[in-house]
């Protein structure tokens, strides 16, 4: 299974006033500069908005839906641009159990090219998982 977020950060990041211009954008996770988090206090404010939840299929699957995804999104990406608000699009695999034991995605040059042009880097992300263990009866 891969999953695709955005996250957009920033030391002193103005989250609410731009996630107020954008009602339809609804993140999954908000948070800001000097709140307590895991495993300290955040240095950055930002925010993390699921782009794809489960891409099973091909190995470039998940970097098309999540492009699909962003260039419904262009206006906010383009006022996080103007802002100066780095955002990454982290493909998060999620390996080790019998039926996803390894994972891998694609990059087609084309989806890398578009991504840098968006001003938006990429990353990916492995998740240890297991398969569950039977429970004794």
């Amino acid at each position: 299974m891969t999953v695709a977020v955005l996250r957009a950060q920033a030391p002193e990041f103005d989250v609410a006033s731009v996630l107020d211009r954008f009602p339809d954008c609804h993140p999954n996770a908000v948070w800001l500069q000097g709140e307590q988090g895991l495993p300290g206090r955040h240095s950055t404010s930002g925010f993390n908005l699921t782009l794809v939840e489960d891409g099973e299929g091909t190995l470039h699957g998940p970097v098309a839906a999540a492009r699909r995804q962003l260039e419904v999104l262009a206006p906010l990406l383009m006022e996080l641009r103007q802002l100066a608000i780095p955002c990454v699009v982290d493909f998060g695999l999620f390996v080790g159990s019998s039926l996803h034991f390894t994972s891998s995605i694609h990059f087609p040059p084309d989806d890398v090219r578009w991504f840098a042009e968006q001003g938006i880097a990429l990353a990916v992300s492995a998740y240890p998982t297991a398969d569950e263990e039977p429970e004794d009866g």
